[in-house]
């Protein structure tokens, strides 16, 4: 596996709408310290988590109407990033700002743009308006990921592992037994499984009460540099569109820092939309499943870490997967061209030296 490659131009989940509110926040994304909170007018804000006098972080400050003060030595930043004042003098000190990141409050979700300000179009941000459709319902959250975010992308765009991580939940054999389809246009790869009168695993016997054979939908969506959404349908054998039960999920892979990622999640369904006992049991059950996911990338983060140059076997079934990489190497190249720089690889770690052979023993000895 290459290096792990970090686009910083693109729309990531920086946090849900719920979690933002006049107290500051600090999170790192794309290893940069954000402090976000809403001005006096209700908006989000974010700017970087530094103050430009020590880099004491603003999030730990007090504010008071729209301008924090640093804890440490009083620096009043506003809104724009800007220094407004300074606790021992009267005049302002020059070049005393912060970077202010992009932000957009949208479906629930505030969408960050890490990178170059002056190319975040919020027209790029994916359409998940099913979010605040009536018509649904959804659960959402979070969890930390000790891993880099290339390992869940992969994770994401090739679902077989489900036969084998998710048994008792949402896999079984007919998963990793039906091919994909993949489809690949500018910075979107998409895969469609569908999977024709098979056995209903048991996460939806539980939470859809199906008792006969079923076809079951996957269809994926990964929006680089971060953004997956998977629309699901489950309808007993022979059911017309748009008869069955219909779910979709997006997860935010953000990246923390290098090798660690916050996976943002939402499960919405078009049924049942007022049971909030079934809203329960399936934010249980995505719990669950992400953290047999989490188990086993964190496992394999530290495989990769270890021996990042190992040559992979690769299957039919890792095309999205694959796909799904190289554009994230490509758009990180691109940016770091931009930049006049080539992208930083990871050293192949050193392999122990082959033991000695032993010296030879004098006869008579053991």
């Amino acid at each position: 596996m290459a290096a792990n490659p970090i686009v910083m131009n693109g729309w990531y989940i920086g946090a849900w709408s719920d979690e933002v509110s006049r107290t500051l926040m600090q999170r790192w994304i794309c290893g940069r310290p954000v402090c976000f909170y809403r001005l006096s007018d209700g908006s989000v804000n974010a700017i970087e988590d530094r103050c430009p006098h020590r880099r004491y972080p603003l999030s730990l400050g007090q504010l008071d109407g729209d301008v924090i003060t640093c804890n440490y030595h009083g620096y009043k930043i506003d809104g724009s990033g800007t220094c407004v004042g300074v606790a021992e003098q009267p005049d302002m000190p020059k070049g005393a700002t912060v970077h202010r990141f992009p932000v957009v409050e949208r479906y629930g979700i505030v969408w960050i743009w890490p990178g170059d300000a002056d190319k975040a179009d919020p027209d790029d941000i994916p359409d998940v308006s099913w979010l605040e459709d009536p018509n649904w319902t959804h659960v959402h959250g979070s969890v930390g990921l000790k891993g880099r975010q290339v390992l869940l992308v992969e994770n994401l765009l090739d679902l077989t592992h489900e036969t084998f991580l998710h048994p008792s939940s949402i896999g079984n054999a007919a998963v990793a037994a039906t091919p994909i389809d993949v489809i690949g246009e500018g910075n979107k790869v998409s895969f469609v499984r569908h999977m024709i009168d098979i056995e209903a695993p048991p996460f939806y016997r539980s939470s859809m009460g199906v008792t006969t054979n079923i076809d079951r939908w996957q269809d994926g969506d990964f929006y680089a540099p971060g953004i997956f959404i998977l629309n699901i349908r489950i309808a007993p054998t022979g059911t017309e569109e748009p008869e069955g039960f219909h779910m979709k999920v997006i997860y935010g892979m953000t990246p923390e820092t290098d090798t660690t990622t916050h996976d943002f999640f939402a499960l919405g369904r078009d049924y049942k939309i007022d049971d909030q006992e079934l809203s329960d049991f399936q934010l249980k059950q995505q719990l669950a499943v992400m953290k047999e996911d989490v188990d086993a990338l964190e496992i394999q983060e530290k495989m990769v870490a270890t021996d990042p140059g190992m040559i992979e076997s690769s299957i039919r079934s890792d095309v999205a997967g694959i796909r799904g990489r190289r554009l994230l190497e490509k758009m990180a190249k691109a940016e770091a061209a931009a930049r006049g720089e080539a992208p930083a690889r990871p050293a192949r770690p050193a392999r122990p030296a082959a033991a000695a052979p032993a010296a030879p023993q004098p006869a008579g000895q053991a």
